[in-house]
């Protein structure tokens, strides 16, 4: 394969997934908007007690997070692509066919005993909540607990994708879900309430694996029940180091569903109405792009020019579309809630309290959007014990402000953010400095200071047109459009930004 192929295909990869994010984001905004119609904010308990389903969901959440999400990062697609390239295609697929088949097991076992624990479980989560409430969680969490076994399966066919530069059921997956979901809520959750939501999950979960078999099988992959037990053993030697920089991310994410439940019932769902708004901004660019130049990467990671010069047009390129989209969702926060969420049974004082959060959560996306490439660079560099290390770090200074905020201060859900915030930047900062160490780099030669300081010159003439506008949906075009006008005006080759997403 030529550099100019790869180059290309990565690119059409980054665009492809940003379409397929901003589309799957969308879809989540509708998804929100027609929970917030039919729930608000679950405080009238019951069937509608939306709480109960985001308690439920934390579980097998965490599941795909630490066993799916985390083992094909770390470990899956580096150790396939080396595979494909040194030894070829046959014994790659025989190594994910071993990966598939144990994963599915090893998750099988451990639904399994998430199910018959649930009713310890769930109580760890939820402890502030009724017993009515945390039963309603439990039943929800053991229909939830089939979505890990379809996850797994669709993350080792993803992984072969990515791999060879395929990008079409990645893409389709999310929009699959996401419309499974909102199908449910929308027909059934009237009658059915959090129960809907639960089997449109599943099924959504189902679908995702689904949509990945067609281009799994244009790559030429078959199963085979060929064991390859060297590397088996490897994969998960380098997929324990991300199990534990995972799980500590995720017990912060436990932990404020935990602090939560000790606010009014409703609290919870304010908290992820906030946090699926700020995540438009974090998913459509970061993990788009971190994504399709994963295995870009992990081929560069023995050429040292190459890997930082991919670095370095992937740091400009997520800073070019964050840095205004955070600023712009910060000044049309109130508009933006008003729109999306209120109206039903989501009513004022929900509003102002999503409103409040968001305001400080929507700064989480700046630093936080690095953390997936920067983490990406050293899993490519098989170095995968030192993200965890910093993860931890980051986890222990979240749940120490978390708990001053809500245990000790009393604070309402609208502080939690600033956890979050502290947990992100820590993690960033922390991230850039060993990389810079590790590839013995220095920050002028990773970094386009020219094309980040044109950003923010453009992002603040953008600040500038949207606080002299009247009415959001006029501050809204005139500031996109202001942005990128000030940005031509200062040279930045909008075309390449546009058509390829990541400068190569």
């Amino acid at each position: 394969m030529s550099l100019r192929f790869s180059l290309s295909a990565v690119t059409f990869g980054a665009v492809l997934l940003s379409a397929s994010s901003l589309l799957s984001r969308v879809l989540g905004v509708f998804r929100d908007f027609v929970f917030a119609k039919t729930f608000g904010v679950g405080s009238e308990g019951g069937l509608f007690a939306l709480d109960a389903y985001y308690v439920a969901f934390k579980i097998p959440d965490f599941l795909y997070v630490l066993l799916i999400f985390g083992a094909m990062s770390a470990a899956f697609i580096p150790m396939y692509a080396q595979i494909m390239k040194k030894d070829g295609k046959e014994e790659a697929f025989q190594f994910a066919s071993s990966v598939m088949r144990w994963l599915f097991l090893f998750l099988f076992g451990v639904s399994a005993l998430c199910f018959i624990f649930a009713p310890w479980l769930v109580p760890l989560l939820a402890g502030g909540y009724s017993p009515e409430l945390q039963d309603l969680s439990v039943q929800l969490t053991r229909i939830l607990l089939l979505s890990p076994l379809f996850l797994g399966l669709s993350g080792v066919l993803q992984g072969i994708e990515n791999a060879h530069k395929s990008f079409w059921g990645a893409a389709l997956a999310p929009l699959v879900y996401n419309g499974s979901i909102i199908a449910a809520a929308y027909f059934y959750a009237p009658t059915y309430g959090v129960y809907a939501l639960a089997w449109g999950a599943v099924l959504g979960t189902f679908l995702h694996f689904a949509v990945q078999l067609p281009g799994t099988l244009r790559t030429g992959f078959h199963f085979s029940f060929v064991t390859r037990s060297k590397e088996i053993k490897e994969f998960f030697a380098l997929m324990l180091p991300r199990l534990f920089g995972v799980s500590s991310s995720q017990v912060g994410i436990l932990f404020h569903t935990f602090l939560c439940s000790l606010r009014p019932l409703g609290s919870l769902s304010v908290y992820n109405y906030a946090f699926n708004l700020q995540s438009i901004v974090f998913g459509v660019v970061a993990i788009s792009i971190s994504t399709a130049v994963f295995s870009t990467l992990a081929e560069q990671a023995d050429t040292p020019e190459p890997f930082i010069r991919t670095l370095r047009s992937s740091f400009s390129t997520i800073w070019f579309w964050v840095l205004p989209a955070t600023v712009g969702l910060f000044l049309l926060r109130e508009p933006v809630v008003d729109l999306i969420l209120k109206g039903g049974k989501f009513d004022a004082e929900a509003a102002a309290l999503t409103v409040k959060t968001l305001s400080v959560f929507v700064w989480v996306a700046l630093p936080l959007s690095f953390v997936p490439l920067l983490s990406r660079a050293f899993y490519s560099l098989r170095e995968t014990w030192l993200p965890v290390k910093i993860a931890f770090v980051s986890v222990l200074a979240d749940l120490a402000l978390s708990s001053l905020l809500i245990l000790v201060l009393g604070q309402s859900v609208g502080s939690l953010p600033y956890a979050d915030l502290i947990n992100a930047a820590l993690n960033v900062l922390l991230l850039g400095f060993f990389l810079l160490q590790r590839t013995k780099t220095s920050l002028h030669h990773l970094m386009d200071w020219k094309s980040w300081g044109r950003t923010a010159v453009a992002t603040g003439g953008m600040l500038g047109v949207i606080l002299l506008t009247p009415g959001w949906i006029l501050q809204f075009v005139l500031g996109a459009t202001a942005y990128f006008v000030f940005q031509l005006l200062l040279g930045a080759e909008l075309r390449n930004r546009l058509k390829q997403k990541i400068f190569a």
